[in-house]
Protein backbone atom coordinates (compact mmCIF):
# COMPACT_ATOMS: atom_id res chain seq x y z
CA UNK A 1 0.00 0.00 0.00
CA UNK A 2 2.79 2.60 0.90
CA UNK A 3 4.05 1.70 -2.89
CA UNK A 4 1.00 2.62 -4.44
CA UNK A 5 0.47 5.62 -2.43
CA UNK A 6 3.68 7.21 -3.40
CA UNK A 7 3.01 6.35 -7.23
CA UNK A 8 -0.74 7.94 -7.12
CA UNK A 9 -1.49 9.86 -9.69
CA UNK A 10 -4.82 9.43 -10.24
CA UNK A 11 -7.90 11.87 -10.51
CA UNK A 12 -9.03 11.30 -7.20
CA UNK A 13 -7.15 10.36 -4.40
CA UNK A 14 -7.17 9.32 -0.47
CA UNK A 15 -3.88 8.86 1.16
CA UNK A 16 -4.22 6.99 4.42
CA UNK A 17 -7.65 8.65 5.60
CA UNK A 18 -8.64 8.40 9.00
CA UNK A 19 -12.31 8.93 10.33
CA UNK A 20 -13.96 8.96 13.95
CA UNK A 21 -16.47 9.88 15.26
CA UNK A 22 -16.13 9.97 19.19
CA UNK A 23 -14.63 6.59 20.27
CA UNK A 24 -15.67 5.08 17.10
CA UNK A 25 -13.23 4.81 13.88
CA UNK A 26 -15.57 4.50 10.79
CA UNK A 27 -12.31 4.74 8.20
CA UNK A 28 -9.05 3.51 9.00
CA UNK A 29 -5.93 4.45 7.00
CA UNK A 30 -7.67 3.97 3.77
CA UNK A 31 -5.88 5.03 0.43
CA UNK A 32 -7.25 5.15 -3.31
CA UNK A 33 -6.24 6.07 -6.50
CA UNK A 34 -9.20 5.80 -9.48
CA UNK A 35 -7.90 7.60 -12.36
CA UNK A 36 -9.86 9.35 -15.32
CA UNK A 37 -12.19 7.57 -17.11
CA UNK A 38 -12.45 4.66 -14.58
CA UNK A 39 -15.24 3.12 -12.73
CA UNK A 40 -15.10 1.38 -9.74
CA UNK A 41 -17.20 -0.33 -7.49
CA UNK A 42 -17.21 0.68 -3.55
CA UNK A 43 -18.73 -2.69 -1.56
CA UNK A 44 -18.76 -3.48 2.14
CA UNK A 45 -21.37 -4.84 4.19
CA UNK A 46 -23.92 -2.21 6.16
CA UNK A 47 -21.91 0.02 8.44
CA UNK A 48 -18.45 -1.13 6.92
CA UNK A 49 -17.69 2.57 5.81
CA UNK A 50 -19.19 3.13 2.33
CA UNK A 51 -21.59 6.05 2.74
CA UNK A 52 -18.52 7.65 4.94
CA UNK A 53 -16.24 8.14 2.00
CA UNK A 54 -19.06 9.14 0.01
CA UNK A 55 -19.97 11.92 2.52
CA UNK A 56 -15.79 12.96 2.90
CA UNK A 57 -15.30 12.81 -0.59
CA UNK A 58 -18.66 15.48 -1.03
CA UNK A 59 -17.38 17.69 2.04
CA UNK A 60 -20.41 16.41 4.14
CA UNK A 61 -18.22 15.52 6.78
CA UNK A 62 -14.05 15.91 8.13
CA UNK A 63 -11.61 13.16 7.82
CA UNK A 64 -9.23 12.57 11.22
CA UNK A 65 -6.20 12.24 9.06
CA UNK A 66 -4.82 11.47 6.02
CA UNK A 67 -5.49 13.60 2.57
CA UNK A 68 -7.86 14.19 -0.46
CA UNK A 69 -6.86 15.08 -3.52
CA UNK A 70 -8.22 15.43 -7.06
CA UNK A 71 -6.21 15.88 -9.87
CA UNK A 72 -3.19 16.58 -7.76
CA UNK A 73 -4.18 18.89 -5.83
CA UNK A 74 -5.45 18.75 -2.21
CA UNK A 75 -8.66 19.32 -0.36
CA UNK A 76 -8.43 21.19 2.47
CA UNK A 77 -9.86 19.14 5.07
CA UNK A 78 -13.48 21.00 6.33
CA UNK A 79 -14.38 22.17 2.69
CA UNK A 80 -17.89 22.43 2.04
CA UNK A 81 -20.04 20.72 -0.45
CA UNK A 82 -20.60 23.84 -2.62
CA UNK A 83 -16.36 23.93 -2.50
CA UNK A 84 -16.24 19.93 -3.58
CA UNK A 85 -18.99 20.89 -6.12
CA UNK A 86 -16.99 23.67 -7.45
CA UNK A 87 -13.85 20.94 -7.63
CA UNK A 88 -15.74 19.08 -10.01
CA UNK A 89 -17.95 16.61 -7.96
CA UNK A 90 -21.13 15.69 -8.34
CA UNK A 91 -23.05 13.23 -6.17
CA UNK A 92 -26.87 11.27 -7.01
CA UNK A 93 -28.00 9.60 -3.60
CA UNK A 94 -30.65 6.84 -3.66
CA UNK A 95 -33.25 8.99 -3.13
CA UNK A 96 -32.94 11.97 -4.96
CA UNK A 97 -32.49 15.07 -3.67
CA UNK A 98 -35.49 16.81 -5.64
CA UNK A 99 -38.33 18.94 -4.32
CA UNK A 100 -41.45 17.22 -5.48
CA UNK A 101 -43.53 20.40 -5.26
CA UNK A 102 -41.51 22.32 -7.40
CA UNK A 103 -40.83 21.69 -11.22
CA UNK A 104 -38.11 20.13 -12.91
CA UNK A 105 -37.17 23.78 -13.97
CA UNK A 106 -37.10 25.43 -10.45
CA UNK A 107 -35.40 22.07 -8.91
CA UNK A 108 -32.38 22.34 -11.51
CA UNK A 109 -32.11 25.79 -10.65
CA UNK A 110 -31.75 25.48 -6.76
CA UNK A 111 -28.19 25.88 -5.56
CA UNK A 112 -26.72 27.38 -9.41
CA UNK A 113 -25.74 30.95 -8.48
CA UNK A 114 -26.71 32.57 -11.91
CA UNK A 115 -25.46 36.67 -13.04
CA UNK A 116 -28.23 38.99 -11.92
CA UNK A 117 -28.47 39.53 -15.77
CA UNK A 118 -29.29 36.51 -16.72
CA UNK A 119 -33.10 36.58 -18.02
CA UNK A 120 -35.79 33.16 -17.53
CA UNK A 121 -35.47 32.94 -21.10
CA UNK A 122 -31.65 32.04 -20.60
CA UNK A 123 -31.78 29.88 -17.76
CA UNK A 124 -34.48 27.85 -19.56
CA UNK A 125 -32.33 27.25 -22.28
CA UNK A 126 -29.66 26.28 -19.81
CA UNK A 127 -31.76 23.63 -17.85
CA UNK A 128 -33.00 22.27 -21.53
CA UNK A 129 -29.72 21.99 -22.66
CA UNK A 130 -28.53 20.20 -19.62
CA UNK A 131 -31.54 17.62 -19.77
CA UNK A 132 -31.27 16.97 -23.94
CA UNK A 133 -26.96 16.60 -23.33
CA UNK A 134 -28.24 13.52 -21.22
CA UNK A 135 -30.98 12.37 -23.47
CA UNK A 136 -33.66 13.00 -20.76
CA UNK A 137 -36.88 13.70 -21.92
CA UNK A 138 -39.46 15.34 -19.21
CA UNK A 139 -41.65 18.36 -19.10
CA UNK A 140 -39.17 21.12 -17.45
CA UNK A 141 -42.82 22.73 -16.44
CA UNK A 142 -43.94 19.10 -14.30
CA UNK A 143 -43.77 19.07 -10.96
CA UNK A 144 -41.58 16.53 -9.89
CA UNK A 145 -43.65 14.44 -8.05
CA UNK A 146 -45.25 13.42 -11.03
CA UNK A 147 -41.67 12.11 -12.46
CA UNK A 148 -40.79 8.40 -11.97
CA UNK A 149 -38.06 7.32 -9.73
CA UNK A 150 -35.63 7.08 -12.16
CA UNK A 151 -36.06 10.14 -14.06
CA UNK A 152 -35.71 12.08 -11.11
CA UNK A 153 -32.23 10.58 -10.53
CA UNK A 154 -31.49 11.55 -14.56
CA UNK A 155 -32.89 15.09 -13.38
CA UNK A 156 -30.91 15.08 -10.20
CA UNK A 157 -27.68 14.05 -12.07
CA UNK A 158 -28.85 16.77 -14.83
CA UNK A 159 -28.87 19.25 -11.94
CA UNK A 160 -25.34 18.34 -11.09
CA UNK A 161 -23.74 18.63 -14.46
CA UNK A 162 -25.48 21.77 -15.68
CA UNK A 163 -22.90 24.42 -14.33
CA UNK A 164 -19.73 22.40 -14.73
CA UNK A 165 -17.67 19.67 -15.80
CA UNK A 166 -18.04 17.00 -13.64
CA UNK A 167 -14.50 15.59 -12.53
CA UNK A 168 -16.16 12.97 -10.12
CA UNK A 169 -18.98 11.44 -9.88
CA UNK A 170 -20.68 9.19 -6.73
CA UNK A 171 -23.29 7.44 -7.05
CA UNK A 172 -24.80 5.86 -3.66
CA UNK A 173 -27.49 2.94 -4.50
CA UNK A 174 -28.60 4.49 -7.98
CA UNK A 175 -30.55 1.44 -9.26
CA UNK A 176 -31.72 0.60 -5.79
CA UNK A 177 -35.20 1.20 -6.84
CA UNK A 178 -34.71 1.21 -10.51
CA UNK A 179 -36.37 -1.99 -12.78
CA UNK A 180 -33.93 -3.41 -15.16
CA UNK A 181 -34.98 -0.63 -18.60
CA UNK A 182 -34.14 2.39 -16.04
CA UNK A 183 -31.00 0.88 -14.75
CA UNK A 184 -29.86 0.10 -18.46
CA UNK A 185 -30.56 3.68 -19.29
CA UNK A 186 -28.74 4.61 -15.77
CA UNK A 187 -25.30 2.43 -16.73
CA UNK A 188 -25.62 4.17 -20.32
CA UNK A 189 -25.25 7.65 -19.04
CA UNK A 190 -22.96 6.28 -16.50
CA UNK A 191 -20.58 4.87 -19.20
CA UNK A 192 -21.15 8.29 -21.26
CA UNK A 193 -19.86 9.84 -18.39
CA UNK A 194 -16.41 7.77 -18.14
CA UNK A 195 -15.96 8.05 -21.58
CA UNK A 196 -15.80 11.21 -21.39
CA UNK A 197 -13.27 11.28 -18.28
CA UNK A 198 -15.15 11.62 -15.45
CA UNK A 199 -14.11 9.22 -12.63
CA UNK A 200 -16.76 7.09 -11.21
CA UNK A 201 -17.76 5.55 -7.63
CA UNK A 202 -20.33 3.28 -7.46
CA UNK A 203 -21.51 2.29 -4.43
CA UNK A 204 -24.33 -0.83 -4.52
CA UNK A 205 -25.26 -4.10 -3.05
CA UNK A 206 -26.40 -5.35 -6.27
CA UNK A 207 -23.57 -7.60 -7.25
CA UNK A 208 -24.42 -7.97 -10.85
CA UNK A 209 -24.88 -4.37 -11.60
CA UNK A 210 -21.61 -4.01 -10.02
CA UNK A 211 -20.17 -7.10 -12.57
CA UNK A 212 -21.88 -5.11 -15.68
CA UNK A 213 -20.41 -1.60 -15.13
CA UNK A 214 -17.58 -1.57 -12.81
CA UNK A 215 -13.88 -1.80 -13.85
CA UNK A 216 -12.52 -2.27 -10.64
CA UNK A 217 -14.00 -3.00 -7.46
CA UNK A 218 -12.54 -2.50 -4.00
CA UNK A 219 -14.17 -3.90 -0.68
CA UNK A 220 -14.40 -2.48 2.78
CA UNK A 221 -14.69 -3.97 6.04
CA UNK A 222 -15.30 -1.76 9.46
CA UNK A 223 -13.48 0.90 7.58
CA UNK A 224 -10.67 -1.06 6.35
CA UNK A 225 -9.75 -1.85 2.69
CA UNK A 226 -9.82 -5.70 2.00
CA UNK A 227 -10.13 -5.88 -1.54
CA UNK A 228 -8.98 -3.93 -4.43
CA UNK A 229 -9.13 -6.07 -7.55
CA UNK A 230 -9.97 -5.64 -11.47
CA UNK A 231 -13.58 -6.68 -11.67
CA UNK A 232 -12.70 -9.09 -14.94
CA UNK A 233 -11.02 -11.14 -12.20
CA UNK A 234 -14.13 -11.50 -9.82
CA UNK A 235 -16.91 -14.03 -9.78
CA UNK A 236 -20.45 -13.09 -7.82
CA UNK A 237 -19.30 -15.75 -5.80
CA UNK A 238 -15.78 -14.48 -5.18
CA UNK A 239 -17.56 -11.03 -4.29
CA UNK A 240 -19.93 -12.49 -2.12
CA UNK A 241 -17.22 -14.54 -0.03
CA UNK A 242 -15.41 -11.22 0.53
CA UNK A 243 -18.61 -9.34 1.42
CA UNK A 244 -19.98 -11.86 4.26
CA UNK A 245 -17.24 -15.07 4.56
CA UNK A 246 -18.03 -17.78 6.08
CA UNK A 247 -22.20 -16.24 5.20
CA UNK A 248 -24.52 -19.77 5.23
CA UNK A 249 -27.04 -18.58 2.99
CA UNK A 250 -30.74 -19.46 4.73
CA UNK A 251 -31.75 -23.05 3.11
CA UNK A 252 -35.49 -22.37 1.89
CA UNK A 253 -37.92 -24.71 3.58
CA UNK A 254 -41.58 -25.49 3.12
CA UNK A 255 -43.51 -23.35 5.86
CA UNK A 256 -43.96 -25.29 9.16
CA UNK A 257 -47.60 -25.14 9.29
CA UNK A 258 -50.17 -23.28 7.01
CA UNK A 259 -53.02 -22.51 8.90
CA UNK A 260 -56.57 -21.34 7.95
CA UNK A 261 -57.25 -19.07 4.41
CA UNK A 262 -57.30 -15.29 5.87
CA UNK A 263 -56.76 -12.92 2.55
CA UNK A 264 -58.25 -13.21 -1.11
CA UNK A 265 -57.63 -10.87 -3.25
CA UNK A 266 -59.75 -10.49 -5.92
CA UNK A 267 -59.64 -9.36 -9.68
CA UNK A 268 -60.85 -8.77 -12.73
CA UNK A 269 -58.83 -11.52 -14.33
CA UNK A 270 -57.22 -13.57 -10.94
CA UNK A 271 -57.21 -13.51 -7.47
CA UNK A 272 -54.72 -14.08 -4.96
CA UNK A 273 -54.85 -16.63 -1.80
CA UNK A 274 -53.01 -16.48 1.44
CA UNK A 275 -53.07 -18.20 4.60
CA UNK A 276 -51.33 -18.28 7.57
CA UNK A 277 -48.27 -19.64 7.99
CA UNK A 278 -47.27 -18.66 4.38
CA UNK A 279 -45.08 -16.18 2.95
CA UNK A 280 -46.59 -14.79 -0.51
CA UNK A 281 -45.11 -12.87 -3.02
CA UNK A 282 -46.20 -10.27 -5.17
CA UNK A 283 -43.63 -9.90 -8.30
CA UNK A 284 -44.26 -6.92 -10.80
CA UNK A 285 -42.49 -4.26 -13.07
CA UNK A 286 -40.97 -1.77 -11.23
CA UNK A 287 -43.49 0.77 -9.68
CA UNK A 288 -46.26 -1.80 -11.02
CA UNK A 289 -49.68 -2.92 -9.46
CA UNK A 290 -48.06 -5.07 -6.65
CA UNK A 291 -46.93 -2.26 -4.70
CA UNK A 292 -50.45 -0.33 -5.06
CA UNK A 293 -51.97 -3.24 -3.83
CA UNK A 294 -49.76 -3.63 -0.68
CA UNK A 295 -50.82 0.00 0.16
CA UNK A 296 -54.41 -0.38 -0.54
CA UNK A 297 -54.29 -3.07 2.31
CA UNK A 298 -52.94 -0.35 4.33
CA UNK A 299 -55.52 1.97 3.85
CA UNK A 300 -53.32 4.07 2.14
CA UNK A 301 -54.92 6.48 -0.47
CA UNK A 302 -58.47 6.88 -1.42
CA UNK A 303 -61.06 4.50 -1.17
CA UNK A 304 -62.40 5.84 -4.67
CA UNK A 305 -58.97 4.88 -6.52
CA UNK A 306 -58.98 1.33 -5.06
CA UNK A 307 -61.27 -0.08 -8.07
CA UNK A 308 -58.62 -2.47 -9.64
CA UNK A 309 -58.91 -5.37 -6.64
CA UNK A 310 -61.45 -6.07 -4.01
CA UNK A 311 -60.34 -7.50 -0.44
CA UNK A 312 -61.50 -10.26 1.60
CA UNK A 313 -60.15 -10.86 5.38
CA UNK A 314 -60.58 -13.47 7.42
CA UNK A 315 -63.56 -14.23 5.43
CA UNK A 316 -65.42 -10.56 5.75
CA UNK A 317 -65.31 -7.66 3.04
CA UNK A 318 -62.28 -5.78 4.03
CA UNK A 319 -61.71 -1.96 2.47
CA UNK A 320 -59.57 0.08 5.10
CA UNK A 321 -60.10 3.87 5.68
CA UNK A 322 -56.76 4.54 6.66
CA UNK A 323 -54.25 2.89 8.50
CA UNK A 324 -55.33 3.66 11.85
CA UNK A 325 -57.99 0.89 10.26
CA UNK A 326 -55.82 -1.35 8.99
CA UNK A 327 -53.76 -1.94 11.97
CA UNK A 328 -57.03 -2.34 14.32
CA UNK A 329 -58.23 -5.16 11.56
CA UNK A 330 -54.04 -6.76 12.41
CA UNK A 331 -52.68 -5.73 8.89
CA UNK A 332 -49.06 -4.34 8.75
CA UNK A 333 -47.43 -2.72 6.24
CA UNK A 334 -43.44 -2.45 5.40
CA UNK A 335 -43.56 0.69 2.91
CA UNK A 336 -40.80 0.39 -0.02
CA UNK A 337 -39.01 4.15 1.23
CA UNK A 338 -37.49 3.44 4.22
CA UNK A 339 -36.21 7.30 4.99
CA UNK A 340 -39.34 8.86 3.17
CA UNK A 341 -42.01 6.64 4.23
CA UNK A 342 -41.18 4.88 7.17
CA UNK A 343 -38.37 6.53 9.30
CA UNK A 344 -38.11 9.73 11.01
CA UNK A 345 -34.25 10.55 10.67
CA UNK A 346 -33.94 12.93 13.80
CA UNK A 347 -36.20 10.71 16.22
CA UNK A 348 -34.12 8.01 18.30
CA UNK A 349 -33.67 4.56 17.22
CA UNK A 350 -36.14 3.03 19.81
CA UNK A 351 -38.67 5.69 19.26
CA UNK A 352 -38.96 4.81 15.59
CA UNK A 353 -39.84 0.83 16.27
CA UNK A 354 -41.96 1.93 19.51
CA UNK A 355 -43.77 4.55 17.78
CA UNK A 356 -47.10 2.73 16.39
CA UNK A 357 -47.38 1.60 19.78
CA UNK A 358 -46.78 4.06 22.65
CA UNK A 359 -50.65 4.19 23.52
CA UNK A 360 -50.29 0.73 23.99
CA UNK A 361 -47.21 0.72 25.88
CA UNK A 362 -47.26 4.24 27.61
CA UNK A 363 -49.08 7.41 27.67
CA UNK A 364 -46.28 9.82 25.90
CA UNK A 365 -42.94 9.86 24.10
CA UNK A 366 -41.20 8.34 26.89
CA UNK A 367 -41.97 4.77 27.82
CA UNK A 368 -42.33 4.62 31.34
CA UNK A 369 -40.76 1.07 32.83
CA UNK A 370 -38.88 -1.53 31.43
CA UNK A 371 -41.43 -2.87 28.83
CA UNK A 372 -39.48 -0.54 26.17
CA UNK A 373 -36.20 -1.01 26.94
CA UNK A 374 -36.54 -4.66 27.08
CA UNK A 375 -38.32 -4.64 23.59
CA UNK A 376 -35.60 -2.61 21.64
CA UNK A 377 -33.26 -5.11 23.26
CA UNK A 378 -34.91 -7.74 21.60
CA UNK A 379 -35.54 -6.52 18.75
CA UNK A 380 -31.83 -5.70 18.35
CA UNK A 381 -31.21 -9.15 19.24
CA UNK A 382 -34.11 -10.89 16.78
CA UNK A 383 -32.80 -8.80 13.45
CA UNK A 384 -28.88 -8.91 14.06
CA UNK A 385 -29.16 -4.75 14.58
CA UNK A 386 -25.63 -3.30 14.94
CA UNK A 387 -24.55 0.46 15.42
CA UNK A 388 -25.19 3.15 18.39
CA UNK A 389 -27.57 2.85 21.01
CA UNK A 390 -31.18 3.60 21.20
CA UNK A 391 -31.26 6.87 21.88
CA UNK A 392 -29.24 7.80 19.08
CA UNK A 393 -30.90 9.31 15.84
CA UNK A 394 -31.89 6.63 13.59
CA UNK A 395 -30.41 8.66 10.64
CA UNK A 396 -26.86 7.84 12.08
CA UNK A 397 -27.28 4.12 11.61
CA UNK A 398 -26.14 2.41 8.67
CA UNK A 399 -28.71 1.59 5.42
CA UNK A 400 -28.89 -1.89 6.02
CA UNK A 401 -29.62 -0.67 10.04
CA UNK A 402 -32.40 1.49 9.46
CA UNK A 403 -34.35 -1.27 7.56
CA UNK A 404 -33.81 -3.84 10.28
CA UNK A 405 -35.17 -1.22 12.41
CA UNK A 406 -38.10 -0.43 9.97
CA UNK A 407 -39.00 -4.19 10.26
CA UNK A 408 -38.82 -4.54 13.64
CA UNK A 409 -41.40 -1.92 14.36
CA UNK A 410 -44.22 -4.04 12.50
CA UNK A 411 -43.05 -7.71 13.32
CA UNK A 412 -42.18 -7.32 16.87
CA UNK A 413 -44.07 -5.12 19.26
CA UNK A 414 -47.44 -6.31 18.37
CA UNK A 415 -48.59 -9.19 16.36
CA UNK A 416 -49.54 -9.24 13.38
CA UNK A 417 -52.36 -11.55 11.33
CA UNK A 418 -50.78 -10.00 7.76
CA UNK A 419 -47.59 -8.36 7.92
CA UNK A 420 -47.13 -6.42 3.99
CA UNK A 421 -43.69 -5.62 3.43
CA UNK A 422 -42.88 -3.56 0.17
CA UNK A 423 -39.11 -4.90 -1.37
CA UNK A 424 -38.38 -5.99 2.35
CA UNK A 425 -34.84 -6.36 1.88
CA UNK A 426 -34.13 -3.52 -0.34
CA UNK A 427 -30.23 -1.52 -0.39
CA UNK A 428 -28.83 -3.93 2.11
CA UNK A 429 -26.00 -6.44 1.93
CA UNK A 430 -26.25 -10.07 1.81
CA UNK A 431 -25.49 -10.28 5.24
CA UNK A 432 -28.33 -8.24 6.31
CA UNK A 433 -30.68 -9.74 3.74
CA UNK A 434 -30.08 -13.25 5.26
CA UNK A 435 -30.34 -11.87 8.70
CA UNK A 436 -34.18 -10.76 7.19
CA UNK A 437 -35.52 -13.74 5.66
CA UNK A 438 -34.87 -15.63 8.49
CA UNK A 439 -36.60 -13.20 10.83
CA UNK A 440 -39.51 -13.51 7.81
CA UNK A 441 -39.59 -16.90 8.48
CA UNK A 442 -39.96 -17.14 12.34
CA UNK A 443 -42.77 -14.42 12.09
CA UNK A 444 -44.51 -17.14 9.27
CA UNK A 445 -44.05 -19.69 11.91
CA UNK A 446 -45.68 -18.10 14.60
CA UNK A 447 -49.05 -18.11 12.26
CA UNK A 448 -48.57 -14.71 10.87
CA UNK A 449 -49.42 -14.56 6.57
CA UNK A 450 -46.77 -12.24 4.98
CA UNK A 451 -47.18 -10.99 1.72
CA UNK A 452 -43.88 -9.56 0.27
CA UNK A 453 -44.33 -6.87 -2.77
CA UNK A 454 -41.23 -6.85 -5.25
CA UNK A 455 -40.17 -5.88 -8.87
CA UNK A 456 -36.74 -8.33 -7.91
CA UNK A 457 -36.75 -12.11 -8.67
CA UNK A 458 -34.10 -13.14 -6.22
CA UNK A 459 -36.35 -11.22 -3.13
CA UNK A 460 -39.38 -13.34 -4.39
CA UNK A 461 -37.57 -16.64 -4.58
CA UNK A 462 -35.19 -16.24 -1.69
CA UNK A 463 -38.28 -15.46 0.76
CA UNK A 464 -41.90 -16.88 -0.60
CA UNK A 465 -43.20 -20.13 -0.30
CA UNK A 466 -45.61 -18.80 -3.30
CA UNK A 467 -45.63 -16.31 -5.59
CA UNK A 468 -48.43 -14.28 -7.91
CA UNK A 469 -46.78 -12.38 -11.09
CA UNK A 470 -49.34 -9.56 -11.41
CA UNK A 471 -49.55 -7.22 -14.35
CA UNK A 472 -52.82 -4.94 -14.99
CA UNK A 473 -55.53 -6.81 -13.18
CA UNK A 474 -54.21 -9.94 -14.45
CA UNK A 475 -52.33 -12.60 -12.47
CA UNK A 476 -50.35 -15.97 -12.89
CA UNK A 477 -49.22 -18.47 -9.75
CA UNK A 478 -46.19 -19.90 -9.17
CA UNK A 479 -45.23 -22.53 -6.62
CA UNK A 480 -42.83 -25.03 -5.72
CA UNK A 481 -40.24 -25.83 -7.95
CA UNK A 482 -41.84 -23.63 -10.69
CA UNK A 483 -41.03 -20.90 -8.31
CA UNK A 484 -37.66 -19.40 -10.05
CA UNK A 485 -36.57 -16.54 -11.60
CA UNK A 486 -37.15 -17.84 -15.38
CA UNK A 487 -40.55 -18.09 -14.53
CA UNK A 488 -41.39 -15.25 -12.71
CA UNK A 489 -39.39 -13.24 -15.86
CA UNK A 490 -41.24 -15.23 -18.41
CA UNK A 491 -44.87 -15.03 -16.56
CA UNK A 492 -44.13 -11.27 -16.62
CA UNK A 493 -43.44 -11.22 -20.23
CA UNK A 494 -46.63 -13.51 -21.11
CA UNK A 495 -49.28 -11.15 -19.09
CA UNK A 496 -47.09 -8.25 -21.06
CA UNK A 497 -48.11 -10.27 -24.34
CA UNK A 498 -51.58 -11.17 -23.75
CA UNK A 499 -52.30 -6.91 -22.40
CA UNK A 500 -50.57 -6.06 -25.73
CA UNK A 501 -53.51 -7.89 -27.47
CA UNK A 502 -51.12 -10.59 -28.52
CA UNK A 503 -48.40 -7.99 -30.28
CA UNK A 504 -45.02 -8.00 -29.03
CA UNK A 505 -44.68 -6.24 -25.92
CA UNK A 506 -42.94 -3.41 -26.90
CA UNK A 507 -45.30 -0.30 -25.55
CA UNK A 508 -44.57 1.97 -22.89
CA UNK A 509 -46.54 0.24 -20.33
CA UNK A 510 -45.52 -3.24 -20.64
CA UNK A 511 -42.24 -5.08 -20.07
CA UNK A 512 -39.71 -5.70 -23.07
CA UNK A 513 -38.39 -8.82 -23.77
CA UNK A 514 -34.72 -7.08 -23.58
CA UNK A 515 -36.15 -5.77 -20.20
CA UNK A 516 -36.63 -9.05 -19.15
CA UNK A 517 -33.14 -10.57 -20.47
CA UNK A 518 -31.22 -7.74 -18.78
CA UNK A 519 -33.24 -8.22 -15.93
CA UNK A 520 -32.38 -11.87 -15.95
CA UNK A 521 -28.91 -11.22 -16.04
CA UNK A 522 -29.14 -9.61 -13.15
Amino acid sequence: MEERTRKMTGRFQMDSVVVDFGVNRAIDHVTMDIQPGEIVGLLGHNGAGKSTILNLASGAIRWTAGSVRIDGQEIANGSTPRDFSQAGVAVIHQEPSLIHSLSVFDNMCLGHRFSASMTNGRKRELVSSALADLGIDVGIDSPAGTLTIGQRQMVDLARSTMSSSVRVLLLDEPTAALGAAETEELHALIRKFASEGTSVIYVSHRLPDILDICGRIIVLNTGRMIMDSPASSLSLQDLSNALAPGLKKTAKVAPEHIGAPVLDIRMAHGEVHAAKGEVIGLFGMASGEQFSLAADLFGLGSPQERDEASFTLADKEYAPANPVAAIRNGVFYVPPDRDVEGLIADFPAKTNILMPWYRKLGSSWHVSGNFGEDMYRQCREDLQIIGPDGETPIGQFSGGNRQKHLLARWMMPAKADVLVMAQPTQGVDIGAKDDIVRAVRRKAGEGACILVASSETDEIVSMCDRAYVILGDRVLEYTGDDLNDENLLQGLLSLAHIRSGGKPASTPDSVSAGAVVNAASR
